[in-house]
């Protein structure tokens, strides 16, 4: 059996940069890794994210380099990414996305009043569910733009806070007092506090009837604890790029997949590939999927003519023979 990696890089610039609570998000960088196996061929995308818990770029980079020479070397635990790009490449040497699905994507929205017009343009396009950022300026304003926003979105539609753990228990207390007339329209604050203070999360959840999502607290191997019966009971916010190996992961996820959320981490179609390749494996979502990030960037590494739904016509179409051909040899 011949078993052939190669990876290369990509970097890509936002159109317009990211404002989160960790400061603003600019360029967008990481790898395509290719395998080839007796005359089949899969792809996967590493992209790392360190404030998430994972690898850096550069330590993917000496990693990659490093399976390149030695193509059955093991993935150390400390590196997610890379952990989860070569084993969606060899499942794509096996499988593929054979079955038809058409899922419901959440609208993003900029942090701030911004987030106003570009509400009322996504809710024009038919999107029903919307992420608005919130905890980058301070509670009083966002609890005004939030007024506003919710009269732009209508009684209709669905609505999910992103904080990025950008909040304080006061913060977070005040942000639960203000929704709750507003319960049957907020999904869920997603991440509020930051990581390592779930006990004061659970604890104001269970005292309001807003639920609260876990995101970055699911990063890294700390992180897969969450995953486990009853340890979190609310939604987890997953981003599987980050999580490490596709089987691996398959399997904590299968008895949980009720309450997850499916998340982007701003990567190319083949990372979105990669994503539905798990997906499809799991039982239906139940909520709709964070995945409106494909026009972020103003290149072909996407998949366009996306909307508010994306459907398997749509990912299927996407060539990553071309792609590949498109990105610059690694060094």
């Amino acid at each position: 059996m011949s078993r052939r990696i190669e990876y290369r890089p990509y970097r890509r610039d936002f159109a317009h940069p990211l404002q989160t609570a960790h400061g603003a998000w600019s360029v967008r960088e990481g790898f395509i890794v290719r395998i080839e196996e007796d005359g089949r061929i899969g792809y996967g995308e590493v992209a790392p994210i360190p404030d998430f818990g994972t690898e850096t770029v550069g330590q993917a980079r000496d990693f990659l380099k490093s399976v390149v020479k030695n193509p059955e070397i093991g993935v150390p635990n400390q590196l997610p990414c890379c952990a989860f790009g070569l084993s969606a490449a060899s499942f794509g040497l096996r499988a593929g996305l054979s079955s038809s699905y058409n899922y419901e994507l959440a609208a993003l929205l900029p942090a701030g009043s911004p987030s106003l017009q570009a509400a009322s343009t996504k809710l024009q396009d038919g999107f029903k569910s919307f992420k608005w950022k919130i905890g980058v300026g301070s509670v009083e304003e966002e609890i005004k733009v939030c007024d506003d926003l919710l009269d732009v979105l209508g009684p209709e539609s669905k609505i999910r806070l992103d904080a990025n753990g950008g909040l304080d228990p006061r913060t977070l207390k005040a942000w639960l007092d203000y929704l709750l007339p507003h319960t049957e329209r907020i999904e869920f604050i997603e991440q509020p506090l930051p990581v390592g203070q779930e006990a004061i999360m659970a604890e104001l959840a269970a005292a309001s009837d807003i639920p609260i999502a876990l995101d970055e607290s699911l990063n890294g191997p700390a992180g897969m604890r969450w995953f486990k019966g009853e340890a979190w009971s609310g939604p987890l916010v997953i981003k599987p790029l980050l999580l490490g190996n596709l089987a691996d992961l398959l399997k904590c996820l299968q008895p949980i997949s009720e309450r997850l959320v499916f998340s982007s981490v701003f990567e190319t179609g083949v990372g979105l590939i990669n994503t539905f390749s798990l997906i499809q494996s799991l039982p239906e979502c139940s909520f709709a999927i964070g995945f409106d990030t494909l026009t972020a960037f103003e290149d072909e590494l996407s998949i366009p003519g996306v909307g508010p739904r994306i459907c398997s016509a749509q990912v299927s179409a996407l060539d990553m023979d071309d792609l590949w051909n498109r990105l610059p040899h690694s060094n």
